[in-house]
């Protein structure tokens, strides 16, 4: 980057943030350089140059560096640390403050919806405590990947994760290329956790079994387990109360198009629905939608349990052939 005469910030962050599925398909970008830190002894100035929420709940920290920085996993430390103590409201907030800064016109409560929409299930502050750290660089001094590959031996629950970059030229145009070098496997299917570790061996569990069934989508999309324009239902009798399962099932029912749903092909927004035909949903989002026309809260069960094709959850469908695999 730096032969190019190309920034850490107008290029980097920049391609990261319009295209955050080159770090995992799986983050929304909540801010950058967020730097409103408060406690009651005073302030600080850590800026974490991107925020993001994974569809499980997770959030991940990503910093950058132009070249290569000895200190990069450090700085993550922090910023992680810092991180860990958001709540759903202070990170709507973060989130309607940098789309507002970036032109568009959000309220608190849109920003909300807009992460809860993004989430497989709900939006857990619990899930905040364990933040992914991501490190960006084009390249990693020898003692930042010894100190990484350390960490992950002795502090399991924290996820640090080596995302190197290439900037090349390709028919007279700049083409950036990126691939995570470390973890080589998912550190997320690490099953020995040190029994003094209950309480974030619980968030990591939630955080595993969430994953999983936010990848569900992209498993059936993978591996064509689902027809186009298949007839989806949503099944709730297990997941709700009867109270609340009765009231969604009483408004479906007031107008038939509300009841048919069909699968079309798509890796993220599978659902389409007869009553806005010409939109494409995600799971998580068209559940949100009918529980709020229902007069009902947004519910937190997974909703890759609660849609189902031929009597059986996207979950077990997306399950059965990770199993098999």
């Amino acid at each position: 980057m730096s032969a190019e005469s190309l920034t850490e910030t107008s290029h980097l962050e920049q391609w990261i943030t319009d295209n955050p599925q080159v770090i995992d398909e799986s983050l929304k970008i909540v801010t950058t350089q967020f730097r409103s830190w408060t406690s009651q002894v005073g302030t600080a100035t850590e800026r974490p140059d991107l925020l993001a929420l994974s569809t499980s709940g997770e959030l991940a920290v990503i910093e950058l560096k132009r070249d290569k920085d000895r200190r990069i996993h450090l700085q993550a430390i922090t910023y992680g640390a810092l991180v860990a103590g958001f709540t759903v409201d202070t990170l709507s907030q973060a989130h309607a403050d940098w789309l507002n800064k970036n032109g568009a016109e959000y309220t608190l409560e849109q920003a909300r919806a807009a992460l809860e929409d993004h989430v497989e299930d709900s939006l857990d502050e619990e899930l905040f405590r364990l933040p992914r750290l991501v490190l960006v660089a084009e390249d990693f001094p020898g003692q930042v990947l010894t100190t990484v590959q350390w960490l992950a031996t002795v502090a399991p629950d924290l996820v640090i994760e080596c995302h190197q970059y290439q900037v090349f030229d390709q028919a007279d145009q700049l083409v950036v290329s990126f691939g995570r070098i470390y973890p080589v496997d998912d550190l997320e299917d690490r099953k020995l956790r040190p029994s003094a570790q209950a309480l974030t061996d619980d968030v990591r569990e939630e955080l595993t079994t969430r994953k999983r069934r936010a990848k569900s989508v992209k498993v059936i999309f993978d591996h064509d387990l689902i027809p186009a324009n298949a007839q989806m239902t949503i099944e709730l009798h297990t997941l709700a109360r009867p109270d609340v399962v009765d009231k969604v099932t009483a408004w479906l029912a007031a107008d038939s198009a509300r009841t048919q749903f069909t699968w079309h092909q798509d890796p993220t927004k599978p659902l389409q629905w007869a009553v806005e035909p010409d939109k494409q949903w995600t799971p998580s989002a068209l559940r949100n939608h009918i529980f709020v026309q229902a007069s009902l809260p947004a519910p937190s069960f997974s909703a890759a349990d609660a849609w189902c094709y031929d009597g059986e959850s996207l979950w077990r469908i997306a399950d059965r052939v990770s199993q098999d695999e």
